[in-house]
């Protein structure tokens, strides 16, 4: 059981030591960029991955993709491509 709590304590201070290291502003800053990460995950990403397999999947439903399909699954990843080119500008001239 000593051993446990020594583990605690070790580990409580190592986590106490990093954290007055680092200033409230580098933390700040830390959790921002996950933050934004996940927001752009969530809300991009996620959504145009979920888009385009359900679209092969109906694609596939009949056993063969036409061209029509191909080239409408082919405009949802040009459009998703254009919005995270535009998520990535616009955290760009924020970093400036």
């Amino acid at each position: 059981m000593k051993t446990n709590e020594y583990l605690y304590g070790i580990v409580g201070t190592g986590v106490g030591a990093v954290g007055t290291s680092l200033s409230v502003t580098e933390l700040q800053a830390i959790v921002s960029i996950i933050v934004t990460v996940l927001g752009f995950l969530i809300s991009v990403v996620i959504p145009l991955i979920v888009k385009v397999v359900m679209k092969i999947k109906k694609a596939n439903e009949d056993g063969k993709i036409t061209q029509e399909e191909i080239d409408d699954i082919q405009s949802d990843l040009q459009e998703g491509a254009e919005k995270i080119k535009e998520f990535a500008d616009k955290n760009k001239k924020k970093e400036d």
